[in-house]
């Protein structure tokens, strides 16, 4: 299992026998871990920064 990192923020894609798919999660210092599920790698890897770059905007307007 490799780690990626997007902006700072290290994240996992890794590939499920059952259900099929690819589930993706990263954790926060301080915060729960988001996970999710995605049909494909490409899916899984663009949702998982999607969600990355939602948590820094949360956090800017804080």
């Amino acid at each position: 299992m490799m780690a990626h990192e997007h902006r700072g923020i290290e994240y996992m894609v890794v590939q499920t026998i059952n259900p099929p798919g690819w589930k993706w999660s990263f954790e926060r210092h301080g915060r729960s871990p988001r996970t999710g599920i995605a049909v494909n790698r490409a899916e899984a890897v663009a949702a998982v920064r999607r969600a990355i770059d939602i948590l820094l905007r949360e956090q800017q307007h804080q």
